[in-house]
This record gives C-alpha cells, sequence and structure tokens, in this order.
C-alpha cells in the first residue's frame, strides 16, 4: 500500500483505541522525556568540557615533550638561546600558552619565551609597558658564578630587539621549585597544581617534561605555563540556561576554574590562594557537591532553595595525572519550565483538534506523502554526490520540513567538507557508505611542493589583509592548475602548497599530469605578476619541486582527527627539490624519475647530480623547461629547445671530467642566457677543480648543507 493509505488507515484504526490512554498519559510522558533530554544535554555539556579541556592540555603537553627532546639532543643551541625563534612558532601555534621555557640542572640557567598580547600596558620584570611594537618577550635568568642575572628582551616576530629590562627582585631560581623536583624525580610527564607564575603573578598551570641526555642523565626540564583564565572564559561562554554553571575543581574542592575568574583566586597584595568550592556561598553549588558525595552517580538530581537542580560531575582523564572534577550544574525550569506548561496546553487543545482530524487527514496524508518521495529522489542524488542547489521542497508537516533542513545542512556540510578533502576521495566515501578509518597503502605517485619567493619580504611590504587576499589569489591559481590537470591539493602550508597526483584516483600519466601542472602554474603566475605590476602591487616569484616515489598514502593522524595526505621518503625529498631553486636560480626542479615516468613529452635540462639535506645518495636533478607534445601554450620555444641542448653539453662535459670543454661550453651558455644562474656556479666548479682535481672515485654529486 502507498504512504497515504498506511497513514489514513492507521489513523482510523488507532484513533479510538488509543485517545483516552493518550490524553491522559501525555503529560507525564511528554515532561519525563524533556527531563531526559534535559539530561542528555547536561551529559553533552559535561562531555563537551571535557574534551575542550583535553583539547586545551594535550598539545601543550606534547609541544613540551617534544621541546624537552630537542633540548636533548642539542642542548647547546637550548641554551645559547638559539630555539627562541622555535618556541616563539611554538606560542603563535598554541595561542592557550602563556610562556614556555627550558630550565637546566648545572648551573641554573632559565629560557623563557611569552607572546606579549596587543595592547599589554604591563608586563616583564618591573610591570613597565612593553616597548611599541613588541610581540615576545624573551627571558634569560642566570646563576653563573653564584650570581644573579635576570634579562628581558623584547622582540618583533622577526626577530628584531626592541628594547631590554634587567631585575634582581625576583630571584628565582626553578631548582629550588617544586615542579622542577618533581619532573626531575618522575623522568616523565608532570601536570602541576595550581601556581602563581613568577614572570606575570597569575595563577595557572604548567606541563614539564625532563631534558634527558643519551646516557640517561636528567639536565634540566622543558615546561610550558597556561593561564587557568582560559578555562574560565570556556566555562563562561557555556550556555546553561538563566541559572546554570560550570566550574573545575580538584580532589580537595578547590576551584581551579570558575566561570568568573576573579572569584576563582583570593589576592592577598602580591599573593596568590586558592578558593574552595563551598567558599562560594552559592547554594545550589554546595547542595550540588553534597548530592554528588552522597550518591556519585552520572547525573543527580537535587533541590536547593525549594529549586529542582540537575548536575553532572566528570573527571579528567587518568592520563593527566590530577584528580580534576568538572561539574555542570542547572535550573529544571531553565529548560522545561515553558515546555510543561505549554505541554499541558497541548493536551487540552490536542483533544479537540484530534477529533477534527479525521476530517483532514486524508488530504493532509496526501501533503506528507508528496514530499517524502520527492526526498527520496534527493537522497539518491546525495549518494552520488551532486550537491549543486538546495532542496527546493516544502512540507505541511514540520518533522517533514526539518528533515529537508537536515539535508539541505548536509549537503552543505559535504559541500564544505570537500573543500578540505579531494572530491573524489568524499564522492567514494558517501556513495559507499563506510566509515572512515584511519590507514594507507603503498602507491607511486608525483608529488608537487610550491613555495613564494621572500615572502618574509613581501610580507613586510603589505599590510595583513591585503597580504592575505594577494597570497589567496596566487593559491587560488596553483590549485586551479592542479585541479586541470587532476591532481590532488593535499594542504597549504602558510604561503606553500603541497599537491599530488595518482590519488585517490589512480592515472597512469599522473608524473606528465604535474609536469603540465607545474608550467601552467609558471604561466600563469607571470600573468598574474603582470596584472600585480600594473597596479603598482607587490610580484610574486614561485618556485616548484616535483618528485616521483613509491609513498604511503591514505587517512592519516588520529581518532579525532585525520588527514588524507602522503607520507614517505620522497615526500620529503619533492619538498627538498623545491629548495633546490634558490641554489641554481630555476624555478621549476624536477628529479630524474619525474623525466623517467612523464616520458618524451616533457623538455628539460640537466642541472647537477645532488644529494638534498637529509639524504646520502646522489640523484639527478634537472629543470623543466616546456613540453615537446601537448597543449600549444605549454609548448616549448626554438629558445628554450637550444637552451637544453646548450646546457645538455656543457654538463656531459663536466660530469667526464672535460674541465677547459665544460667552462667554454658554460661560458657560451651564459652568452645565451645573460640572466642564467646555472654558468656561474659550473666555471666556478671547473676552476676548483682544474686547480684541485677531485678523487678518482668521484662521482659528481653534490652534497646540498641546507634545504
Amino acid at each position: 500500500m502507498t504512504l497515504q493509505v498506511n497513514i489514513v488507515t492507521a489513523f482510523a484504526t488507532l484513533l479510538t483505541a488509543i485517545i483516552l490512554a493518550l490524553v491522559s498519559f501525555a503529560y507525564v510522558k511528554n515532561a519525563g522525556s524533556v527531563l531526559d533530554l534535559t539530561e542528555r544535554f547536561v551529559e553533552r555539556v559535561a562531555v563537551s568540557g571535557i574534551n575542550s579541556t583535553v583539547a586545551l592540555l594535550d598539545p601543550v603537553a606534547t609541544h613540551v615533550e617534544a621541546s624537552a627532546k630537542l633540548a636533548a639532543v642539542d642542548e647547546g643551541r637550548a641554551r645559547d638561546g638559539s630555539l627562541f625563534p622555535y618556541l616563539m612558532t611554538l606560542l603563535d601555534n598554541t595561542p592557550q600558552l602563556q610562556s614556555i621555557y627550558f630550565a637546566f640542572e648545572t648551573d641554573g640557567l632559565f629560557l623563557q619565551a611569552f607572546p606579549i598580547p596587543p595592547g599589554t600596558a604591563k608586563f616583564g620584570a618591573n610591570d613597565n609597558a612593553p616597548p611599541a611594537g613588541a610581540e615576545y618577550a624573551l627571558r634569560v635568568v642566570d646563576h653563573k658564578g653564584g650570581g644573579y642575572s635576570d634579562v628581558w628582551t623584547y622582540v618583533k616576530r622577526d626577530g628584531t630587539v626592541l628594547g631590554s629590562e634587567t631585575s634582581n627582585t625576583l630571584n628565582y631560581d626553578h631548582r629550588t621549585r617544586g615542579w622542577y623536583k618533581e619532573v626531575v624525580a618522575k623522568r616523565g610527564l608532570i601536570w602541576t597544581d595550581l601556581v602563581v607564575f613568577t614572570s606575570n603573578r597569575q595563577p595557572g598551570i604548567a606541563a614539564a617534561y625532563p631534558i634527558i641526555t643519551k646516557d640517561g642523565r636528567v639536565i634540566g626540564a622543558t615546561a610550558a605555563n597556561i593561564s587557568t583564565k582560559q578555562m574560565s572564559d570556556f566555562l563562561a561562554g557555556l550556555n546553561l540556561g538563566k541559572s546554570g554553571i560550570g566550574l573545575i575543581v580538584d580532589e580537595t574542592n578547590q576551584l581551579i576554574a570558575y566561570p568568573d575568574s576573579t572569584k576563582a583566586v583570593r589576592q592577598d597584595g602580591l599573593a596568590l590562594s586558592l578558593v574552595k568550592a563551598q567558599e562560594l556561598k552559592d547554594a545550589r553549588i554546595s547542595d550540588a557537591f553534597a548530592a554528588y558525595r552522597a550518591n556519585p552517580a552520572k547525573i543527580v538530581r537535587f533541590v536547593s532553595e525549594r529549586r529542582a537542580f540537575l548536575a553532572s560531575f566528570s573527571e579528567l582523564p587518568a592520563e593527566f595525572g590530577k584528580k580534576w572534577l568538572l561539574g555542570v550544574i542547572v535550573l529544571e525550569d531553565d529548560f522545561v519550565g515553558v515546555l510543561k506548561e505549554n505541554t499541558r496546553d497541548i493536551v487540552v487543545i490536542g483533544l479537540l483538534l484530534m477529533v477534527m482530524g479525521m476530517v483532514g487527514m486524508t488530504v493532509l496524508s496526501r501533503w506528507i506523502s508528496k514530499p517524502l518521495a520527492s526526498l527520496t529522489g534527493e537522497i539518491r542524488k546525495i549518494q552520488k554526490f551532486d550537491l549543486e542547489g538546495p532542496i527546493a521542497i516544502y512540507a505541511l508537516v514540520r518533522e517533514v520540513n526539518e528533515v529537508i533542513d537536515s539535508l539541505n545542512m548536509m549537503k552543505r556540510a559535504l559541500r564544505t567538507f570537500g573543500k578540505f578533502v579531494p572530491r573524489d576521495l568524499v564522492r567514494d566515501l558517501v556513495a559507499s557508505g563506510r566509515p572512515i578509518e584511519l590507514g594507507g597503502h603503498d602507491r607511486t605517485l608525483t608529488v608537487m611542493f610550491t613555495d613564494i619567493a621572500d615572502f618574509t619580504g613581501l610580507s613586510e611590504r603589505m599590510e595583513a589583509g591585503e597580504l592575505l587576499v594577494h597570497v589567496s589569489r596566487h593559491l587560488d591559481a596553483i590549485a586551479s592548475c592542479i585541479g586541470q590537470e587532476d591532481g590532488t591539493v593535499d594542504k597549504y602550508i602558510g604561503d606553500a602548497v603541497m599537491a599530488f597526483w595518482g590519488a585517490p584516483n589512480w592515472c597512469e600519466d599522473h608524473a606528465l599530469r604535474a609536469c603540465s601542472a607545474a608550467l601552467r602554474a609558471k604561466k600563469i603566475q607571470l600573468a598574474l605578476n603582470a596584472e600585480w605590476a600594473a597596479h603598482d602591487l607587490p610580484t610574486m616569484f614561485v618556485r616548484i619541486g616535483l618528485h616521483t616515489a613509491n609513498v604511503i598514502v591514505g587517512n592519516i593522524g588520529s581518532d579525532q582527527r585525520m588527514s588524507y595526505t602522503a607520507v614517505g621518503d620522497g615526500v620529503n625529498v619533492a619538498s627538498r627539490l623545491e629548495g633546490v631553486n634558490k641554489l641554481y636560480g630555476t624555478q621549476i626542479c624536477v628529479s630524474k624519475a619525474v623525466l623517467t615516468a612523464a616520458g618524451e613529452s616533457v623538455l628539460a635540462r640537466p642541472l647537477d647530480m645532488v644529494a638534498v639535506k637529509g639524504r646520502v645518495a646522489g640523484e639527478m636533478i634537472y629543470e623543466l623547461m616546456a613540453l615537446r607534445h601537448g597543449p600549444t601554450e605549454l609548448l616549448a620555444t626554438a629558445e628554450e629547445l637550444e637552451l637544453c641542448r646548450a646546457t645538455e653539453a656543457a654538463f656531459n662535459a663536466y660530469a667526464a671530467r672535460q674541465w677547459d670543454v665544460a667552462m667554454a661550453n658554460y661560458t657560451r651558455l651564459a652568452e645565451l642566457a645573460p640572466a642564467d644562474k646555472l654558468p656561474g656556479i659550473f666555471i666556478a666548479r671547473c676552476r676548483h677543480y682544474m686547480a684541485e682535481p677531485p678523487p678518482t672515485d668521484w662521482n659528481g654529486v653534490h652534497h646540498m648543507q641546507s634545504k
């Protein structure tokens, strides 16, 4: 039977039998359901609070452990301040950090980096206003020779020093502090109790990890501070009704975070002390804790000042080593008061409307079934990942409209999701119904890395907003070239792009497509530069590296967040080849593996036999010039053909140790292309080898010392 016939038949049959029971049962059931939904809401808020707290703390622990291991590997750089740029990068990428620091055992050396929030009026050792434009403060405490030195240096993001000050009043020695003794004794990650940071006299917590040398000695520790105000601000942002509240306490009921952060800590001059939950003199909080201690259930219901409340108490994960408790307290009537009144009214009105409903049920059932039938076709389109346009269906039934709205939201979400991962991958996942899982597989891909030359200089010449628009146009142009050749944009790394060909959908000519995309990117950037130059805007020079290799491609990350990407040595080589362009003054550097896979359709000239940084084995690299066969706009010119021929002749003589012949050929190449940087490099090498011939086992490999 059709849906319409089913609706009418069922309604007519059941109405008489259930109407009396429904009227008497509706109020109690609806009120209970609303309370149940409220309990679920409280549980979800508690889970969200735990997850948000973990998300705030977990990256800090990761950064602290990584920094400690870095200091253990290169103690000298950690001690002399060379790692301050690295610490500033961590502060940029982890906004919850108040500071991060290295602390050493032998001489009490202490190096700390702070971000300076815009508009800060007082900062540093002496509570003075920081220098104008200062973005970071770099602090070095030294106890060398039994003395005490505490120097604060204020710098910009690029490292420019704007001023400094000293303080001999704080007299800070981390070796006497409890956190340092604990992390040294534990030899692993610790989280401190609430402490007062000496640097800014604010309360907070810290994560610390020991610096352990290869021979097992603890030479110091790395730690990072987080102000509890950020957790308090999160609690203040929770929507818990008019009388709801959230708080975090430790095992002794001392407040770690509270919506009004000014009440979380008691201040007496410069001395700070914790406030216990019961000291807030808030009856609902005291009664909530009493109810929970009496019955430690997931959700507790209690009465405070003749009002009914719900409370949820959840412990933070055990791996943090702190028995912190997140409490969420809500007033029942904030959520169900109006609904209870509405439910009573609905029950009364429903008795009258249901009598009249039989008459209009036949017509209404058709109105219900028609949009549902149309929705079936729309769902089939979604299964095929056809997401263009909204679902233009309207129904008179609210639930059906909610389904339509939900499907429209799902289409928008899938369209958005498709901007972050390969569209073909999303289509396959939607069509198959399979869950997204971690995992990858071996596949031979061609990987591309692009980067803008002298981006730092460009960013200094433009305002932040203009720079964002400028770079976005460049990235959009690069992405369009990649998409035109069916490539997959893996990620944007600042001003750089990583892409690959051959996944998720395999293509035999992945190397040729990558070469075509690189050449298109070169041409489109020239067009953009011409446009920008006409409007007195800065131009860009894009460098590109291509490498073909067997890599791991798939969903990589964690259960909470994953990325469809490629990893492996081949990806690293592609990144290094992009950087090789800086040395040889080229724009598109490719490996021999790319030329082998692309075939005779590409035109490239030999550059050198190099071992990129991080590798021992040498590999022949080339500059991609044009295509021999393919789209007209990418075909080689006579000048490019001659340039490739001349370069090949010169390099062959160089590889054969014919220094004088190679010098002559590279000299002619310099005359042919005066702006070419390559001839000068090899002329200098030839002169060197003529004066000091290489050993007999010389294989021509040039070892790169930089990325």
